[in-house]
């Protein structure tokens, strides 16, 4: 009968755990996916293992080739069957964790093990995210190869230990956890000894790796290394187990919202398979009898230690027990809690709960061993069970995540939100180019302009694209990193991303196009990238001339080239004279007056004013100011206030102009290095700018790590 209450209550448990991830599997690829994703499709599987890995920081080669050329080939590129293998995968990881620590500690240790890591937050990501078969891959086999160790099946458990490190290296400490587990409570330098096979497989997948990774990718990539990580990591463990993570404002009331209903259904079914599998109590009559023949046998096993009667069982022989001593089986879940935690030291900074998934499994383990020799499950099993379930429901439900580097951040770098987030925004792009570009020429280039980073849409040189399309001629790149070579390779399209719209926007047929690219790209201070765009839109002859010209002039002038400077205004038609003080000063009397038909004759007069004296940093710098009050107008103030810049570097003025052009565009970081800029070049005017030390502070607070960046995380999620 107990073992039909273990395995009603684990059935119940990975109802639970599907209710929570049941909707991932509607998700699409994100990030890593599409760079898998392209190196398999139309290749073999040995051509795509002896190919270099398209990211190159880690050997992975069954959790990234080996599973995305299967599920690829088998679900035609399909989002829908890695998410249902990953779900698949997590499932397989709860029974063997039970049935693991029913090994230990009992049928009912086991479910309470498995209903605590069904319930976790940590195991969202790698569900919701089809290169989270990583992880999920050296989870299953891992624990695959401590159930095999524990039953006394040395070398397949060698096999998995093996394949789990071809998943992911994290998985590298379960030797330790072999031994900690060793049923047969030998002396630890015996465990130590039996656990050899392990050692063996760990030694010739290093071998391996270190062939692999010296031959193909770059050692070291990807690490973060902290000095506060030691001291760090063991309390991240204790509060990824909790589900502490907390919004920027650290208010303790926002951690009690409604959790939603699929997390308070899946915690009830949880809870309710943990009861299922309790074992019943006794009856009274019969309780003292039972405690009666239990210290005889007690003593009986005493009695032929001492009298060195009692036989050591075989080397693999697993001991069948009826009663389950707590001590071993609550030392081996803190030795494979700590042990797991332990590879997070190599990404302290950037540490996110699924690091820890494996290392939850053993506290699952502990739990259960503890909460198992409790006489009270109703108050002991289930309270500390709903506890730990509202804290993961909690963490699961934060609509934040940690923008900057930092062991001690109060969220998790990567989690559901970050996936979510990105992930609606990958969903709209794809729909996009297809609406928008249903016909795609061979050997067409793609250039996104404003795409938001975190959504991953733009990675290496278009995997993205070319999945799209199905087409291995296409390239995408980024406006960053735009060049002549690929502006040239053949037919281009060009879309920008709206900020306000959150859609992409085919630009590919307005003519003015690549100058547009260019202004984009001078503001971004990426002059060469710049550069390649005019030169481009100068050959083709793209574009309004007057424009183009006015343009290369600006650049030109940034660049130092005073002679191309005055070429380039001059082909554009502008006079290259210098305003007398008498001009500047009649500008500065219509620029004072505040009604509007004197404003528009402000800007007129100073646009005249300009195109006969286009060397004058100041005039453009008062055009920029009047032309910058106006929606309408602000582009154009945008492209003067520049102007004013590059002509005139070395004026502070200008440089405080600029931060504000830059702020407003979300170039932040570069908004904070031009006030900087503006303090170096005049302190005096810097130190009383009231203004201007107000922009600094808000800027430092909207870069990542600061509350104003957080709050803006959620204006995608809520588009």
């Amino acid at each position: 009968m107990s073992r039909a209450r273990f395995w009603i209550g684990l059935g119940v448990v990975l109802v639970a755990a599907t209710v929570l991830r049941a909707p991932a599997l509607h998700a699409p690829f994100f990030a890593d996916d599409w760079l898998f994703l392209d190196q398999v499709r139309s290749h073999s599987l040995g051509s795509v293992l002896v190919s270099p890995d398209p990211i190159g920081n880690y050997f992975r080669p069954l959790g990234r080739q080996v599973w995305f050329w299967s599920w690829g080939a088998v679900g035609h590129e399909s989002p829908v069957p890695f998410h249902a293998a990953n779900l698949a995968l997590l499932l397989g990881s709860l029974v063997l964790l039970a049935r693991l620590t029913r090994r230990s500690a009992g049928a009912a240790a086991g479910v309470i093990a498995a209903a605590f890591l069904a319930v976790h937050h940590a195991a969202d990501v790698p569900v919701l995210w089809a290169s989270g078969s990583q992880e999920l891959l050296a989870l299953a086999l891992g624990l695959a190869a401590l159930d095999a160790y524990t039953s006394g099946r040395r070398a397949l458990a060698a096999c998995a230990f093996f394949l789990a490190l071809l998943a992911k290296e994290s998985i590298a400490v379960l030797p330790l956890v072999a031994v900690a587990l060793d049923p047969l409570r030998r002396p630890l330098a015996a465990r130590v000894r039996a656990a050899w096979p392990l050692g063996a497989a760990g030694g010739a997948w290093l071998a391996l790796a270190a062939w692999a990774t010296l031959r193909r990718g770059a050692p070291g990539a990807g690490l973060a290394l902290a000095p506060d990580g030691p001291l760090g990591v063991p309390v991240l463990l204790l509060r990824v187990v909790a589900g502490l993570e907390w919004p920027t404002s650290g208010k303790p009331w926002e951690l009690l919202g409604d959790p939603g209903g699929p997390a308070i259904l899946a915690l009830a079914l949880a809870l309710t398979g943990a009861r299922i599998a309790w074992p019943r109590r006794e009856p009274k009559a019969l309780a003292p009898l039972s405690r009666k023949l239990g210290a005889a046998r007690s003593r009986q096993a005493r009695a032929e230690t001492k009298a060195g009667r009692a036989e050591a069982p075989g080397p693999t022989q697993v001991p069948a027990a009826t009663s389950f001593p707590a001590r071993p089986a609550v030392l081996g879940g803190i030795t494979w809690a700590l042990a797991g935690a332990v590879p997070v030291l190599a990404v302290a900074p950037l540490w996110s709960a699924y690091y820890f998934l494996f290392a939850l499994a053993g506290v699952g383990l502990l739990l259960g061993a503890t909460l198992a020799q409790s006489r009270s499950p109703t108050i002991a099993v289930l309270l500390v069970l709903a506890l730990l379930g509202w804290g993961s429901a909690q963490a699961r439900r934060l609509e934040e995540f940690a923008t900057a580097a930092s062991v001690w951040s109060g969220q998790s770098h990567v989690n559901r939100f970050y996936l979510d987030r990105g992930m609606r925004v990958v969903s709209r792009v794809v729909q996009d180019l297809r609406a928008q570009a249903p016909d795609v020429a061979h050997r067409t280039t793609f250039f996104f302009a404003g795409l938001p980073t975190f959504a991953a849409v733009q990675v290496a040189d278009g995997p993205l694209v070319r999945s799209v399309f199905r087409d291995s001629s296409l390239r995408s790149y980024a406006l960053s990193q735009l060049d002549r070579e690929r502006l040239t390779r053949g037919p281009r399209r060009v879309f920008f991303f709206g900020d306000a719209t959150g859609r992409l926007e085919d630009m590919t047929r307005d003519p003015n196009v690549l100058v547009s690219m260019a202004l984009i790209l001078m503001l971004d201070h990426n002059l060469e990238a710049a550069e390649a765009a005019l030169d481009v839109a100068e050959a083709e002859k793209s574009g309004d001339a007057v424009t183009r010209r006015y343009v290369r002039a600006l650049l030109a002038a940034d660049l130092g080239d005073t002679a191309r400077t005055r070429q380039e205004f001059a082909r554009a038609g502008y006079g290259l004279g210098a305003a007398a003080p008498e001009a500047r000063r009649d500008a500065a009397r219509l620029l004072a007056r505040k009604a509007a038909d004197d404003t528009i004759a402000a800007v007129y007069a100073l646009r005249r004013a300009v195109h006969e004296n286009v060397l004058d940093d100041a005039l453009h710098a008062m055009l920029a100011d009047a032309l910058l009050d106006r929606p309408g107008t602000r582009a154009d103030g945008q492209l003067e206030a520049y102007a004013a810049r590059a002509l005139a570097p070395g004026v502070g003025l200008h440089w405080r102009r600029m931060a504000y052009v830059l702020a407003a565009t979300n170039r932040q970081a570069e908004a904070l290095e031009a006030l900087a800029r503006y303090t170096e070049l005049d302190p005096a005017r810097a130190s009383q700018d009231a203004a201007a030390q107000r922009l600094r502070s808000v800027l430092v607070r909207m870069l990542p790590g600061g509350d104003l960046a957080q709050r803006a995380l959620t204006k995608e999620a809520r588009r």
